[in-house]
């Protein structure tokens, strides 16, 4: 039956459609990045790729990351979740690692995953993500890099450097 074929298609669009609608309406809204701070958006964030994908994404991190900068915490999460999704939907991941350390003056953020890893040539749509997240890092004085992981999988690497960090504060 050609129509069943053609409805597939036609449901697969329209989900698509929707997933892009969540994800642009999540992007341009994170009320948790104000009020909460940037490792509870990331750990909601591997919450939701777990039930969205019903894959294994854990968030490793410290309970609070004092990112007061809400423009510096909306973009690490933009790329994290750009990293995330992409591992999930594209690179058949099963296990996808969201990192966030602080290294002397700099923040680490690392999204790792067990995937196929990424393919020597992007496609244009794949490719579109990664200018975004590299963008993203770009706006921040941030550099990103994105490359296969040891074994197998990719890792997507954005450091940040921290000006007059102490301790107990990280003024970004």
């Amino acid at each position: 039956m050609p129509e069943a074929s053609e409805a597939e298609k036609l449901v697969r669009y329209v989900e698509e459609g929707i997933d892009l609608t969540r994800n642009l309406a999540r992007g341009f809204f994170s009320p948790e990045l104000e009020a909460e701070g940037l490792s509870v958006a990331l750990e909601g964030l591997a919450e939701n790729i777990s039930e969205r994908f019903a894959i294994n994404c854990i968030f490793h991190g410290e309970e609070s990351i004092p990112v007061r900068d809400s423009a510096v915490a909306t973009q690490l999460y933009r790329i994290a979740q750009e990293a995330a999704t992409n591992a999930a939907k594209h690179a058949a991941a099963e296990n996808i690692d969201i990192r966030v350390t602080v290294n002397g003056s700099e923040l680490v953020l690392a999204i790792s995953d067990n995937g196929v890893g990424i393919p020597d040539k992007l496609s244009d749509s794949k490719g579109l993500g990664l200018r975004l997240m590299r963008h993203g890092a770009a706006l921040i004085g941030a550099t990103l890099s994105v490359q296969r992981n040891r074994g197998r999988g990719t890792v997507a690497t954005c450091k940040l450097r921290i000006p007059n960090h102490s301790e107990s504060s990280i003024a970004i």
